[in-house]
Parts: C-alpha cells; structure tokens; sequence
C-alpha cells in the first residue's frame, strides 16, 4: 500500500474503525516511491458522534478528587481519547503537506501513527468497559485549528512532538497517579505505557529540531520562533514539571531551562 493512500484513508475515514486500521499487509509494506504533490486539508473525515462540537457543548474537565464515579472517569479518558484521534488525524495530514520531507521524517511519522493507534484504542476499550462509548460526549478541534499554520515539518514538531506530546510528559504521570488514589488501576496503567511511548514521540521532536538549530544558536529559541499563535510553551508543560522525562527525550539542559521558566 502507498503510503499517500494510508494517509488519505486515515485522515477521510468516517468511522473510528477506519482510524484504527492498519495499512493492508502491515506498517513493514508501505511504499514512499510516490508521495505525491502537496496538500493540506482543513479538516479530517469523521463519523456523526465524533464530529467537531460547538464551544457551547463541551462538557468541563473533571476535578481529580471525582475520578472514583465512573462518569469521570470517562470525562477525563474522553478527552485524552480526542487527543489520540487528532494526534493520529494531524499526523496523517502531514504525511500529505510534506511529501518531499525526508525520508526520516516520513518514516518516523508511521511509526508514530501507530503509536497514537494502540493509545486511541486503549482509551476507547476502556471507557467502553465504563459503560460508555467514545463519542458520546463532544469533542474539540485545538489540534485541528493550529493546522493551517504549520507550513512545515519544524513547525509541526514544534506544534505536535514539543507542545501538546511534551505537554503529557507533565500530564499523564500527574494523571497515572489521580487514578491510582482513587484506586482505578487498570487506567492508571494506561497512562502510564502512554507516558513512556510519549517520551519515544518528544525524542522524534527532539531529533528534528537539532537538525534544524544552527550551531550556537539555542534549541529553545528556535522552537520558540516555529510556535504558532495558537500555541506557547506554556502549553507544553504542566503543573508538575518533569525534567528527567525531558533528558530522557533528548532535549537538551537549554531547551529544559527554558521549559522551566514558561508558566
């Protein structure tokens, strides 16, 4: 299968079944002989109870104190599912906006995918077996909205690798640790392989943003520059800075000290 053809069908899949495919004869037999011309979409496929919801429907993100009642736990793993859909929807839109990015990246972007596939997965399994179903409640579109901005594989990464993934460095150990008080251990443990694949995804971010930061120049400058208006870095970091998760990434003692002092 092209690899443009597994991209396209992730990105105007309308059911979730189709974002949790895999190409056909595995990830090993994708072909990149014909990326094809540029082309960034405005917004993804979806099925009818995952579409993008006004504002005015969202539903608040639940105190961790209320993860115990079953409701709340599904609140909070609905919004890290969305994260996954759109993780996986933006990076199958990159695939599309940057056919003659090198092959590293493109590599790196599948890899990724499939990644982002078994969290969605792992998050929708189990707020099925909370008695819901992801897509009950509405969804947003942050990720969506930063899209037209991202002109090119530095600014994605700096958008996706080293905003919203490094974010949950912070977010997800602070998570694993709510769900285990209230003593829901199986999602703490999803968190928890999650947290250690989004150390792998900031590291990609990492790699490609030393290929792109002059000599002499700061690492975090140059991400700070390739930042939308969308996003700061504040965005990527949570109340409960972790610096080893960030070491452990290959980011290096600059980009960490300036990850420090965003708030």
């Amino acid at each position: 299968m092209r690899l443009r053809d597994f991209a396209e069908r992730l990105l105007h899949a309308t059911t979730l079944e189709q974002k949790l495919m895999p190409p056909e004869g595995g990830y090993a037999a994708l072909t990149d002989h014909d990326p094809g011309e540029p082309r960034a979409w405005s917004a993804p496929g979806r099925p009818p109870e995952l579409e993008i919801a006004p504002r005015r429907h969202r539903f608040k993100f639940p105190h961790p104190d209320n993860l115990a009642e079953p409701e709340m736990a599904v609140r909070a793993l609905h919004t890290f599912a969305n994260h996954e859909l759109m993780a996986i929807e933006l990076m199958a839109w990159a695939l599309l906006a940057y056919p003659e990015a090198p092959a590293s990246f493109r590599a790196g972007m599948v890899r990724l995918i499939a990644d982002e596939q078994c969290h969605l997965k792992l998050y929708a399994d189990r707020i099925a077996e909370l008695g819901a179903r992801f897509g009950d409640l509405p969804v947003n579109d942050h990720f969506w909205r930063c899209a037209p901005s991202l002109t090119s594989p530095l600014k994605w990464v700096c958008a996706m690798n080293l905003t919203f993934e490094q974010g949950n460095l912070d977010h997800a150990p602070y998570f694993e640790e709510q769900f285990r008080r209230v003593g829901d251990l199986k999602t703490a443990q999803i968190l928890e392989k999650i947290f250690e694949d989004e150390i792998h995804h900031v590291g990609f971010g990492a790699s490609w943003l030393r290929q792109n930061t002059p000599q002499g120049q700061s690492s975090f400058e140059i991400y700070c520059q390739n930042l939308t208006f969308h996003n700061e870095p504040a965005r990527a970091r949570g109340a409960n800075f972790n610096p080893e998760a960030r070491r452990r990434a290959g980011l290096d003692e600059d980009f960490v000290a300036g990850m420090r002092r965003a708030t």
